[in-house]
C-alpha cells in the first residue's frame, strides 16, 4: 500500500507521543490474571478482568463473562479442555478430538488438521473466537490460520477460563467479533503438585491415560516465583466398526424414499434405510459381461434394492459405513512450561513463560480409492468362468468396478511442536501509573505424514498380472514388457528388477499385503506457522487532575505490532504425477496437484480506552459509570480497520447492578482465506436439483432448477438421482483462497443485571442478552451447501453457481471450486443466565451450587445480499435451550460432584427443508432427541497430601439418535475413570 509506510509511522510516534504525555499520577492496577470474585458478596478491589485493560471492582465490570476455575476442569473427569468447555452453552458448537477424526477433520481437505481441538462462540466459528493465554495472544495450531490449538494449553496449570460474549476487537484486536476465551495460569505457586488418571469406555476401549507434574517456589521474601510444569495425555482410537449400532449392516440412515407417492399420500421423501450400499461397484469388483453382472471373484452380482437417493440397500455393493473411519484419533501429548517472575522494585517487575508441547495424533478414515479399468483375459487371477463367460460373448478384457475395501486406510499422523515465548516488564511510573511491555513469539511445526497413499504408476503396474512364462506363477506384465504400464512412471524403474508385486483384485482380501505395501506409501509433508506480537501499554487514572463524583477518570492505552507467517511444503508425492487422482481415463490431472503454500501478515495499532466513574455512593447511585474504547488498525493486506466500543455500568444498590455494551469489532481474513493456493476437493452430492430433493429448499429451487437443467438440454422431470451413473461417485473439485477479501464487521450489543443480594451471602445471579450482527462474513461453504445456495437464491446470478460446473446435455454435476467469499451476513441473539451460589455451613459441608443456561433467541445466515433468511436456531448442535448444572459437596476430605448437561431437541433438516413441506419426512425423524448426560465424581483428598477420585461421564449411558454418530451425543458410551493426586507444601 503506498501510504503504508507513513502511516505505520505515524501510528507509533503516536502512541509514543501518547505514552510520554501522561502525567504521573493514576492508581495503581492489579495484575492481569487476578480472579474475579465468586463468593457472591463482590470485591472492592481493583482488578483487571477479561475484557478491559483498566483496573475496577469486579461487580462494576461492564461485559457479561462466565469463569470456571480449575477445580470445575478436575470435577468433569476430562481431561481434554475442549471436551470440558463444550458444555458452556456458548461453546457448544467447538470441535474436539471427536471432531477430528477420520473424515470429520476441521476442513477435511486440508492438510495437519487430525487432532485440532479450535473453539467456537456462538456457534461462528473458530475463526471469530480469540484465544488468549493470561490475556495475550498464543500462537495458531491450524495451518493458514489464527485457531489456537487448545491441545496446546496445560491442563492442570489453568487457574480459570474466563468466557468473554461480544465484539473485544477495541480491546483486544481482530478475530474476536464474537467474544474471547482467556486462560488464566496459575501465579506464585509453592509446593509441589501432581496428578494421574485412567479412563476407559464401558466397553473396554476408548482408553485415556493422563499425568501431570507441578513443582514452584517462591523466592526473595515473596518478591519472586519460578515454577515448573510436565504433562502427558493419550487416548487410544475408537473405531466406527467398534460399536455394533454403526456396523455396516446395522448402521441406518435417512435417504429420499423411492415409494414416495406425491403430497397427501400418506408417504414421506425421507425414510429411515439399514444396510445401504453404493450401488454400481462392490469390494471384489463388479464386472458387466453381455449385460450379466458378476462380482470379481466370479459370483452372481446382487444389486440389493432400490433405497433411493442414488442407493441401494443390501446385495453385493459396497457398504456406505465402509467409507466411515475412526471415531476418536489416536493422540499422545508432552507439555513442558516453566514461568517465572521477579518483583525487582515497584517500578520494574519481570516475568517469562516459556512452553514446549508435543502433540500427535494419528486417525483413519475412508479406504484408498477405487478402480475402473480393464483386465485381459491372459490375469490369471481372473476366475474360469468370467474368462469363459468373456470369450462366449466376443469379450478381449473386461471391466472391473472395485471399491478397494480391504486395501489399507487413508490416513494421518500429525505432529505438531509448539514452542511459546513471552517476556514482560511491568511496573509504576509513579505512584498513578504503570506500564506494561511486553514480546511474545509462537512457533508450530506441523509433520504430517498422510498414511497409505497409492503410487499410482505402481498401482497399475501391478493391476496388469500375466503369467510369468519362465516360473508359471502370477507376476507384473512390466516385469517383462517395460512399456505396459497404463501411466507414466516416475516412482519406479519397470523391467524385471522394478520389485514390482502383482495385484490381484478379484475377490476380497486376496491381495497380497507385499504387493500392496509396494504400492502405497506414507509421505511426509511440513508446515509451520509462525507469531510475533510486541506490546506496550500505559494504565492508570487522571487522579485529583480529573476526579468526578465517583471517582478519577481511569484510562489505559498503547501499540501493538503483530506479524503472523504461515507455509506449507508438501511432499513431492503430493506435488507431481504420482497422486491417485487421476481423471476418468486414467491420465494425470494437473487440476489435482497440491501446491506449496505460502502466506504472511503483519499489523500496526494503536488502542485507547476509557473509565469515566460519574457517580459513587450516592441514593440510587451506589455506582454510575460509563467507558468507551477504540482500535485503529493498519494491515499489511486490507489496509485499515477501526474497532470500538461504549459501556456503562449502573448500581441502584450494592445488591443489584444493571451494566450494557454496545461494540463495533473486526476479523481481517486469515492467512488461509487470502492465499491458499488451487488444492484438490472432493465430495458426494445429493444434487439440489434431483426431483425429490426440490422442494427440500427455498421457494426458488424449483424453478432455479428448471431453468437451469432446460439450459443445460436436459429433461428437469427425468432429472433424478436413479438416472445418474454418478450418483453416489466422488466428484473432483479444487479449493483455493481469495486475495481479494476484505474484513468482517460485528456489531453487538449487550445488556444484563447481576444480582449479589446481601441477604443471601454467597449468591450471584447474573442474566445477560446478547446481540451480534456480522456483516460481510467470510463464507466457505462446503461442495453440497454450494450447490444448494446457488439454486436456492432468488435468481442464478450469484457467486454460488459460478462454482458448480454441470455437464451440458444431462446437467449432471462434474466439478466444483471452494473459494471464501465476503457475501454471507450472520444475526446471532440470545440470553445468558449463570447463577452461583456457595454456602458454608459450621458441621454439614459446604454446597457449590452453579448452574449456566443460555436461550438461543436467533441465529441467521443470509447466504448473499437478498437471499433468504436461513433460519438456524435449533439445529443440531444449536439447540434452543442448553444448560448445565454442577451442584457440589464436600466435607474435609470427602467431595461429591454432579453435572448435568442438557440441551433440547434439535432438527435433523434445515428450517427451510421442513417448515413448508409436510411431507418431507415423518414426525419422529423431524429431529434428534434432548442430550440428558449425567456425571458423577468422588474425591477423597486432604488439603495435603495424597488424594484420590472416581467418577463416571453419560451415567445414563445415552446414545446417538438414530442414524446418527455422534447427535446429540458421542458414540463413546459410559465411561469410566479413576484417578490419584499429590499435593505437598502449595
Amino acid at each position: 500500500m503506498p501510504s503504508q509506510l507513513s502511516s505505520r509511522a505515524l501510528l507509533l510516534a503516536g502512541a509514543l507521543a501518547c505514552v510520554s504525555a501522561v502525567p504521573a499520577w493514576a492508581q495503581a492496577a492489579a495484575p492481569a490474571d487476578a480472579a474475579p470474585d465468586t463468593s457472591g458478596t463482590g470485591s472492592d478491589e481493583d482488578i483487571v478482568v477479561t475484557g478491559s485493560r483498566i483496573a475496577r471492582p469486579d461487580f462494576e465490570a461492564p461485559n457479561p463473562i462466565v469463569s470456571f476455575d480449575s477445580q470445575r476442569i478436575h470435577q468433569s473427569g476430562n481431561t481434554n479442555v475442549t471436551t470440558f468447555l463444550q458444555r458452556v452453552p456458548a461453546l457448544t458448537t467447538s470441535l474436539d478430538n471427536a471432531d477430528s477424526a477420520g473424515p470429520n477433520r476441521p476442513d477435511n481437505q486440508l492438510y495437519g488438521a487430525a487432532g485440532l481441538n479450535l473453539l467456537s462462540l456462538r456457534g461462528l466459528g473458530s475463526a471469530r473466537t480469540l484465544v488468549l493465554v493470561n490475556g495475550r495472544r498464543h500462537v495458531s495450531g491450524q495451518i493458514d490460520s489464527a485457531a489456537v490449538d487448545i491441545n496446546s494449553l496445560p491442563t492442570d496449570l489453568i487457574e480459570r477460563v474466563d468466557v468473554l460474549t461480544g465484539g473485544a476487537s477495541a480491546v483486544y484486536g481482530a478475530d474476536g467479533v464474537s467474544g474471547v476465551v482467556n486462560f488464566i495460569l496459575k501465579r506464585d505457586f509453592d509446593g509441589v503438585a501432581g496428578r494421574t488418571q485412567f479412563g476407559i469406555s464401558e466397553q473396554g476401549d476408548a482408553g485415556n491415560r493422563f499425568a501431570s507434574l507441578m513443582a514452584g517456589k517462591n523466592f526473595g521474601g515473596g518478591r519472586g516465583n519460578v515454577t515448573a510444569y510436565y504433562e502427558y495425555n493419550a487416548d487410544d482410537p475408537l473405531q466406527n466398526d467398534d460399536r455394533s449400532v454403526l456396523r455396516r449392516r446395522n448402521r441406518l440412515y435417512t435417504v429420499s424414499n423411492p415409494a414416495y407417492a406425491g403430497p397427501g399420500s400418506g408417504t414421506y421423501q425421507q425414510v429411515l434405510a439399514g444396510d445401504l450400499r453404493y450401488p454400481g461397484g462392490s469390494p471384489a469388483g463388479v464386472i458387466d459381461i453381455g449385460g450379466t453382472l458378476y462380482n470379481g471373484d466370479g459370483s452372481l452380482y446382487d444389486p440389493g434394492t432400490d433405497a433411493g437417493g442414488g442407493f441401494a440397500s443390501g446385495g453385493s455393493a459396497t457398504s456406505v459405513a465402509g467409507y466411515v473411519g475412526d471415531l476418536l484419533p489416536k493422540t499422545e501429548r508432552h507439555a513442558v512450561n516453566l514461568l517465572t517472575h521477579y518483583d525487582f522494585s515497584d517500578a520494574f517487575q519481570l516475568s517469562l513463560e516459556g512452553k514446549f508441547v508435543q502433540s500427535t495424533a494419528t486417525t483413519f478414515g475412508g479406504f484408498t480409492g477405487n478402480y475402473t479399468g480393464d483386465f485381459t483375459l491372459d490375469n490369471p487371477y481372473l476366475p474360469i468362468n468370467l474368462r469363459d463367460a468373456a470369450l462366449a460373448n466376443a469379450q478381449r478384457v473386461i471391466s472391473s468396478n472395485r471399491n478397494n475395501t480391504d486395501f489399507p486406510r487413508l490416513g494421518e499422523s500429525d505432529r505438531r511442536r509448539t514452542w511459546r515465548g513471552v517476556i514482560a516488564a511491568t511496573g509504576a511510573v509513579s505512584d498513578h501509573a504503570r506500564y506494561d511491555v511486553s514480546y511474545t513469539y509462537g512457533q508450530t511445526d506441523v509433520r504430517i505424514t498422510k498414511l497409505n497413499d497409492r503410487w499410482e504408476d505402481r498401482y497399475y503396474a501391478g493391476l496388469d498380472v500375466v503369467t510369468d512364462p519362465s516360473t508359471g506363477r502370477p507376476t507384473c506384465r512390466s516385469n517383462l514388457n517395460p512399456a505396459a504400464v497404463q501411466v507414466p512412471t516416475v516412482s519406479f524403474t519397470p523391467g524385471p528388477n522394478s520389485g514390482c508385486l502383482p495385484i490381484n483384485t478379484f475377490g476380497v482380501n486376496v491381495t497380497d499385503p507385499a504387493a500392496l505395501a509396494w504400492a502405497t506409501n506414507n509421505n511426509v509433508s511440513s508446515a509451520r506457522v509462525t507469531q510475533s506480537v510486541a506490546s506496550a501499554a500505559l494504565t492508570g487514572d487522571f487522579g485529583a487532575l480529573f476526579a468526578l463524583p465517583g471517582g478519577p477518570v481511569k484510562f489505559a492505552l498503547g501499540s501493538e505490532y503483530r506479524r503472523e507467517t504461515s507455509r506449507f511444503d508438501p511432499n513431492s508425492f503430493l506435488t507431481g504425477e504420482q497422486w491417485y487422482q487421476y481423471d476418468e481415463g486414467n491420465k494425470f490431472d494437473p487440476t489435482f496437484v497440491i501446491s506449496p503454500s505460502r502466506g504472511a501478515f503483519d499489523v500496526w495499532e494503536v488502542f485507547g480506552e476509557i473509565d469515566v466513574p460519574l457517580l459513587r455512593d450516592r441514593p440510587f447511585f451506589e455506582t454510575l459509570s460509563v467507558g468507551a474504547a477504540g482500535r485503529y488498525s493498519d494491515y499489511s493486506t486490507i489496509g485499515s480497520t477501526k474497532a470500538y466500543q461504549f459501556n456503562g455500568v449502573w448500581a441502584p444498590v450494592r445488591d443489584i447492578s444493571f451494566r450494557g455494551s454496545y461494540s463495533q469489532a473486526v476479523r481481517a481474513p486469515n492467512i488461509g482465506e487470502l492465499f491458499a493456493p488451487v488444492g484438490p476437493a472432493t465430495n458426494f452430492f445429493s444434487d439440489p436439483c434431483y426431483v425429490e430433493n426440490r422442494n427440500a429448499g427455498t421457494s426458488s429451487r424449483a424453478a432455479n432448477c428448471a431453468t437451469l437443467i432446460n439450459g443445460l438440454g436436459a429433461d428437469p422431470a427425468a432429472f433424478t438421482a436413479a438416472n445418474n451413473p454418478d450418483a453416489a461417485v466422488l466428484i473432483n473439485g479444487s479449493r483455493s483462497g481469495n486475495p481479494g477479501l476484505k474484513e468482517e464487521t460485528a456489531r453487538t450489543w449487550t445488556a444484563g443485571t447481576v444480582l449479589r443480594p446481601r441477604f443471601l451471602p454467597g449468591l450471584t445471579i447474573s442474566a445477560d442478552w446478547y446481540d451480534i450482527r456480522l456483516d460481510d462474513a467470510i463464507s466457505i461453504a462446503d461442495a453440497n451447501t454450494i450447490a444448494n445456495l446457488c439454486v436456492d437464491q432468488p435468481t442464478l446470478d450469484n457467486v454460488y453457481c459460478a462454482a458448480i460446473r454441470r455437464r451440458q446435455g444431462t446437467g449432471y454435476i462434474n466439478g466444483y471450486t471452494v473459494q471464501p467469499q465476503n457475501v454471507a451476513r450472520y444475526a446471532t441473539a440470545g440470553l445468558d443466565l449463570n447463577i452461583s451460589y456457595v454456602l458454608r455451613t459450621a458441621s454439614a459441608g459446604t454446597f457449590d451450587i452453579r448452574f449456566v443456561g443460555s436461550y438461543l433467541n436467533k441465529l441467521e445466515q443470509i447466504a448473499t445480499p437478498g437471499a433468504q433468511v436461513e433460519d438456524q436456531v435449533d439445529q443440531f448442535n444449536r439447540p434452543k435451550y442448553n444448560f448445565v448444572f454442577s451442584p457440589t459437596w464436600s466435607l474435609g476430605e470427602v467431595t461429591l460432584s454432579y453435572n448435568l448437561r442438557w440441551f433440547d431437541a434439535t432438527r435433523r433438516f434445515a428450517k427451510l427443508t421442513t417448515d413448508n413441506n409436510p411431507d418431507y419426512a415423518p414426525a419422529a425423524l423431524l429431529r434428534y432427541k434432548e442430550l440428558w448426560q449425567h456425571d458423577v465424581q468422588v474425591q477423597v483428598a486432604p488439603d495435603e497430601g495424597v488424594g484420590f477420585y472416581v467418577g463416571v461421564n453419560n451415567l445414563a449411558n445415552q446414545r446417538p439418535s438414530v442414524d446418527s454418530i455422534d447427535q446429540p451425543i458421542s458414540s463413546l458410551g459410559r465411561y469410566f475413570y479413576a484417578g490419584a493426586k499429590v499435593r505437598f507444601g502449595a
